[in-house]
């Protein structure tokens, strides 16, 4: 995920199929998004149904299907298989059935997830990934053209890696935070990363800019405090594995509490 490269999944599923295991695919980033590449002829790898032995595929609308958040699907590439998911009540005082483990689920947020999908149509979809594609090869020429970053892997879709051998690309994320990107980070190896979607088709050309002129300063002083979310990567490559998942607990423990209300 944090380097936007699609698996190779005709290799996963001749493996699987040689030991009789399914396959499932999380193609909840990809989605909408790798489906209209491919039918406009940008994308040539096979990533779903087409692959003998893959049988189940998850896909997030909520994503480049641009629906309301909460909205995902799961697909089987048979009936006998989505039966299995099926979860039966019949021991209780009334019979109760429901499609998955979770329960009922309000339908809200899928009728708004219909809309958008008749909204759209099968072009507009195809018509918006053209669109991201774009995006993403300009970006990624850009990038190779600004001194101190590069590339460390040519990303398929959605998310564009971008490090650095000269200077610390915790750094760069900080600064561009502070410009008011939103950036997200990973670690092993220290990436930034550009999760772009249709709005930067308006904005691209100012991240750019201030892209270049953020790695400049970081070039020239080496010593650039590492803040907000990219400081905690920066953090954790110096902790124990134990200790990092205690902290992760802890993080969640404190956005999960309930403040006592202030007494007038």
């Amino acid at each position: 995920f944090p380097s936007g490269v699609v698996d190779p999944i005709e290799n996963i599923a001749a493996i699987c199929k040689k030991h009789n295991l399914g396959l499932h695919v999380d193609n909840c980033l990809g989605g909408f998004y790798l489906s209209c590449l491919q039918a406009r002829g940008l994308f040539a790898k096979k990533f779903d149904f087409q692959v003998d032995g893959v049988t189940s595929i998850s896909i997030d609308i909520h994503k480049y299907g641009f629906a309301p958040k909460g909205v995902s699907v799961v697909t089987f590439s048979t009936k006998e298989l989505r039966r299995l998911t099926i979860y039966p009540v019949s021991s209780g005082l009334t019979l109760y059935v429901t499609p998955t483990l979770q329960g009922s689920r309000g339908g809200g947020v899928i009728a708004a997830a219909w809309a958008t999908m008749m909204y759209y149509g099968k072009k507009g979809y195809e018509d918006v990934a053209v669109r991201l594609h774009e995006i993403k090869e300009k970006v990624e020429r850009e990038v190779e053209n600004i001194p101190g970053l590069k590339l460390p892997v040519k990303a398929d879709l959605a998310v564009i890696p971008i490090t650095s051998d000269e200077f610390d690309i915790y750094a760069v994320a900080t600064l561009m935070e502070k410009r008011g990107w939103s950036t997200f980070t990973s670690q092993n190896p220290p990436l930034m990363q550009l999760c772009y979607g249709e709005q930067h088709y308006r904005v691209i050309d100012d991240w750019l800019k201030d892209l270049k002129e953020c790695a400049l300063y970081v070039a020239n002083n080496p010593g650039a405090k590492i803040e907000g979310d990219a400081a905690v990567y920066g953090a954790a490559k110096m902790l124990p594995v134990e200790v990092l998942d205690d902290i992760m607990k802890s993080y969640i423990e404190v956005k999960m509490t309930v403040k006592q209300l202030k007494e007038n």
